[in-house]
């Protein structure tokens, strides 16, 4: 194995009787001169000096095509020192070989310096390394260092989340359905044969005469304000239906039942039946009354309201054709 200083510029000088004061040491760790390919090995050389001598390590060149390769080198230890009589130095270099055979490291050396000159000091003895190929059993037979893992189906899991999804959409399917069928009886019915005023003064009087406030209030409200929805399309053929209750009471002002205590009227109403059908509040049988008391003069003082403007309008017919009334 070869072995290159990287102290090129200094001059070697070999003093015999220096060098007999310098010892040097190499061992193998872990301590085995056999090793497998790829297992690392860390060569430990100890150098004992005088004191007064500084000690240049040799570095190991690029040795692949040799066989071996140097992973790690350390930096030198002070291991030991005694004052003005020696220092024990080590330095270790980690190593390994992807290659079988024999590898030897042999005429060892470092080199010291002092005051009286530079020395090249000699191992008395190297270090060989066996580097050997893994053994086999011959009945061996490769074998995964894990098995196969099998996760458990969810096939189940999506057939669960498909029909519970099916049955949704099923669910939400009939529900748009009859809410269309219903939008469309309410459209094919000719409006104009039906006076507003009748039919919500007797759909009024049938909730009044179920007497359901109490029991089912939820179900008494929603229909106290369906009747006053379906009164106020009726009336201004406004589509407020499908519009919370802050749109409608935005769209009031803007027809004919502008008259603020009809406006007043209709926002109590609808804030009591939003706190029932949303907040899930139980109204007292008074607040249900009252609530009811309010739809019967929205719908009275507003189609009063409505045939005043409607013979308003009569009367300025009458007299731009130069007709007087009868």
């Amino acid at each position: 194995m070869k072995i290159r200083l990287l102290m090129c510029a200094i001059p070697i000088i070999c003093h015999i009787g220096a060098g007999a004061q310098t010892e040097i040491s190499m061992k193998m760790e872990p301590p085995a001169d056999t090793v497998y390919i790829g297992d690392q090995v860390t060569l430990k050389v100890r150098v004992k000096v005088p004191d007064d001598r500084i000690v240049f390590f040799p570095q190991f060149g690029d040795d692949k095509d040799k066989g071996i390769e140097i992973l790690e080198t350390s930096e030198v230890d002070t291991v030991e020192r005694r004052r003005k009589e020696f220092s024990l130095l080590e330095k270790r270099y980690r190593m390994t070989s992807f290659e079988p055979g024999e590898f030897s490291i042999r005429e060892f050396f470092v080199i010291t310096l002092s005051a009286s000159g530079i020395d090249t000091v000699y191992a008395d003895s190297g270090v060989s390394l066996w580097v050997k190929p893994a053994e086999l059993a011959q009945d061996f037979q490769p074998y995964d260092i894990r098995g196969i893992r099998t996760y458990p189906s969810r096939l189940w899991l999506w057939i669960c989340l498909l029909a519970v999804g099916g049955a949704l959409l099923a669910a939400l399917a009939v529900y748009l359905a009859k809410k269309y069928k219903a939008r469309k009886a309410r459209e094919a019915v000719p409006f104009k044969k039906i006076n507003p005023y009748e039919w919500a003064a007797g759909e009024l009087a049938k909730l009044k005469a179920e007497n359901i406030s109490t029991a089912r209030t939820k179900e008494y409200y929603s229909r106290l304000t369906d009747i006053v929805r379906e009164y106020i399309e009726l009336q201004t053929d406004i589509s407020v239906m499908e519009k919370t209750s802050d749109e409608m009471l935005a769209i009031l002002p803007t027809t004919a039942f502008n008259s603020p205590r009809l406006v007043e009227n209709v926002r109590n109403l609808f804030f009591i039946a939003d706190l029932v059908k949303f907040a899930k509040y139980s109204a007292l049988l008074s607040e249900c009354e009252t609530s009811w008391l309010h739809a019967v003069t929205f719908v009275e003082e507003s189609n009063q309201i409505i045939n005043e403007l409607k013979q308003s309008e009569n009367d300025k017919d009458t007299n731009a054709s130069g007709h007087s009334p009868v």
